[in-house]
């Protein structure tokens, strides 16, 4: 007999493997691009999708009693973020079983975190790590499931995962930029520091809401007459460029300002730490009316640039959002401090 050989068919029969190998990089390189972004990436595009990722987890518990906490949402974010990392190293290390890839994982996590030491405003933190490696061993397993009900005989339930495993690998670097709020602070719990609601008579303002500067609340009315002043002139000025302009945060009570350095404390492990980021109330120029937080990016920028119009000034360079009334208009603004710490 003679054997028939099929040249077509061997030479087609890599092109899966091929077109997978493919997808495998160009996901990776999607995944890591996405990591780099949220966590090394521009305080102000961090700070507003920290906003929106915020104000997103408060919608979805609105049904439930009590308040979101800082720490829950951080953890919760931490571990999003790691979850397509594990996936993907599960996938593409599936030969050495499931220890590597969330070593690797947590490894990840802890050169992340050791490289925040050189970037103003980043504070490292071990349970950042933790969170990490959870959502690691979460996209590991995840995957390993996947891969193993691929292997089943079942021709059509194997189709249907490796369907699945490619969605979920496609929609990995969304949900990397979805955890972006695990590479920074988060806003404030809403309850004060007694465990009673803080209001909006206490200046409180929810993450993500656009508070115009002409609102008619204690975020903008306790303010300075003339800081008020300077930045509604600013909001105008803005508009008529096209710039999107609001408040993100005004006066604050002394109580919702304790509330904050209280949370900030918890999160940063330290008094000293929490200070880069938040006053104490006998310190703070938002408990005596005298600082706003501007967003979004676009509007903190044109308040960078034209400002000292006004007069108002970035005050820390850590706080692109946070500006004083601190020359005449017209005036020069001083270099901003590196944060509320320094001098």
């Amino acid at each position: 007999m003679t054997t028939t050989h099929h040249p077509d068919r061997l030479r087609t029969s890599p092109a899966p493997d091929v077109a997978r190998s493919g997808l495998l990089v160009l996901v990776g390189v999607a995944v890591l691009l996405a990591l780099g972004l949220v966590t090394f990436g521009p305080a102000g595009f961090v700070a507003d999708a920290r906003r929106t990722v915020l104000a997103g987890v408060e919608a979805l518990a609105a049904p439930w009693p009590g308040s979101v906490r800082r720490a829950q949402v951080e953890a919760v974010a931490n571990g999003l973020l790691f979850v397509p990392v594990g996936a993907l190293a599960a996938l593409v290390l599936r030969r050495f079983g499931p220890v590597l890839p969330v070593a690797l994982g947590a490894a990840t996590s802890v050169l992340i975190e050791l490289a925040q030491t050189a970037l103003p405003g980043r504070v490292p933190d071990v349970v950042d790590v933790a969170a990490n490696t959870a959502g690691t061993v979460v996209g590991v397993v995840l995957t390993t499931v996947g891969l193993a009900a691929a292997r089943r005989p079942r021709r059509a339930g194997a189709r249907r995962a490796r369907r699945g495993l490619r969605t979920a690998l496609v929609a990995a670097p969304l949900v990397v930029v979805a955890g972006v709020a695990g590479c920074s602070s988060v806003g404030p719990a809403a309850s004060g520091p007694d465990g009673g609601p803080v209001t909006v008579e206490d200046g409180y303002v929810a993450d993500g809401e656009e508070l115009s500067a002409f609102a008619d609340v204690p975020a903008i009315t306790n303010l300075d007459s003339a800081l008020r002043t300077a930045v509604q002139d600013a909001a105008r000025d803005a508009t008529a460029d096209g710039v999107d302009f609001h408040v993100s945060t005004g006066w604050r009570s002394a109580a919702y300002q304790q509330e904050l350095f209280d949370a900030a404390v918890s999160e940063y492990g330290s008094p000293e730490a929490a200070r880069v980021w938040v006053l104490r109330p006998e310190e703070s120029s938002h408990v005596t009316g005298d600082a706003v937080d501007i967003g979004p990016t676009e509007a903190m920028y044109w308040l960078s640039r034209h400002g000292s119009d006004y007069g108002l000034c970035q005050t820390y360079g850590n706080e692109i959002w946070h500006f004083e009334l601190a020359v005449e208009r017209g005036g020069q603004c001083p270099a901003p401090a590196a944060d509320p710490t320094a001098g």
